[in-house]
């Protein structure tokens, strides 16, 4: 949701000496559990340690959160593991030993001063934390796996809960240098336009095309259009993707208008090992330029989580932490299959 924040002209940067770095891997040392497979145990290990976390990255993640720094964070040098393995090429939920890495709690040490962890039931076997990385299969996908550009976009949008925050630790950079994380203040363009350009965001005029359609628009099969610009108890909310297609001739227009001021003002940044890139959600959109992977352990390797200040309450739970995705049913086929992550990658 949107809210009254410093505007984004550039990405803040927290970088941790090596002195910190290595206390925060003492901190967090004792963190045993496997996330993949005992969530909850895991995370109540990492609260334990939450002192671990170097005060200035707490500082400048609790000033994110209020609104007082800009939407987006990026912390450097934190630890990751000395022996990761090789870059999988195929889907994480696929590969027979799923262990944890050894960077989860580095991740979720910086989540857990933001929100809650949660996802979606239908997405990535049901996992709390969520390994991108290049998979051949995935390569032509508006998907964090693929090797086009991965368009702008606010995460997982029109849901009934969508995530007030993202968090992506970077495990290997991109080898060949190419990769650019995008990012832009969409609030600040929002903010810029005239009333006309307003009203038409906010009518249910966008949508995405698929072969699962809802509705049917000038032969074209979509899912339910939705506005743009929408208020949730009061607060104004903002979701957009760079594919999203508008039902009418002016919706259109202002479409197109919005998709290139998002675009002109992004902040490019390449994700080295060790980087925490941390975004809110209702603040800033994000995506990538496009790649060339080599599918041969290599590549980039991300992990995300993602962060609620409204589902859980704030409140210990056992469950609740997945919720349905309800916009599922109407993705096309390949996107539910790249999300189901199918063994035979």
């Amino acid at each position: 949701m949107s809210k009254s924040s410093e505007p984004l002209t550039e990405i803040p940067v927290v970088e941790i000496s090596g002195e910190e770095r290595e206390s925060f891997r003492r901190g967090i040392g004792p963190v045993s559990e496997n996330p993949y497979e005992a969530f909850e145990s895991f995370l109540t290990q990492v609260r334990r340690a939450e002192k671990a976390l170097p005060e200035r990255v707490r500082d400048a993640l609790e000033a994110l959160r209020s609104g007082k720094a800009p939407g987006a964070l990026l912390v450097r040098n934190l630890p990751i593991t000395p022996d990761l393995p090789p870059t999988p090429e195929r889907s994480f939920s696929a590969l027979p030993d799923l262990t944890a890495v050894g960077t989860e709690a580095v991740l979720a040490s910086a989540v857990n001063v933001l929100g809650e962890p949660f996802s979606y039931l239908e997405w990535d076997s049901g996992h709390l934390v969520h390994n991108k990385y290049p998979i051949r299969a995935h390569r032509d996908l508006q998907f964090g796996s693929n090797a086009v550009e991965f368009l702008l976009h606010t995460e997982t949008p029109f849901r009934d809960v969508s995530p007030d925050y993202l968090a992506l630790l970077c495990l290997r950079g991109d080898p060949t240098g190419q990769a650019k994380t995008r990012v832009s203040d969409i609030t600040r363009v929002v903010d810029s336009l005239d009333d006309d350009a307003l009203a038409v965001l906010s009518r249910p005029l966008y949508a995405f095309e698929t072969d699962n359609p809802l509705v049917i628009v000038d032969g074209r099969g979509l899912t339910e259009p939705q506005p743009i610009i929408s208020h949730r108890d009061g607060t104004r909310v903002i979701e957009y993707v760079g594919d999203l297609v508008a039902v009418e001739e002016e919706a259109a227009r202002v479409l197109d208008d919005l998709g290139r001021r998002v675009l002109a003002i992004a902040t490019d940044v390449a994700l080295s090992q060790g980087d925490l890139l941390v975004l809110d959600n209702s603040r800033v959109v994000h995506g990538r330029n496009a790649i060339v992977p080599s599918y041969d352990g290599t590549d980039r390797w991300l992990q995300r989580m993602l962060v609620t200040t409204r589902l859980l309450g704030g409140e210990p739970r056992t469950d609740g932490r997945l919720v349905s995705d309800r916009r599922y049913a109407n993705y096309p086929n390949d996107y539910q299959q790249a999300l189901r992550q199918p063994a035979a990658q």
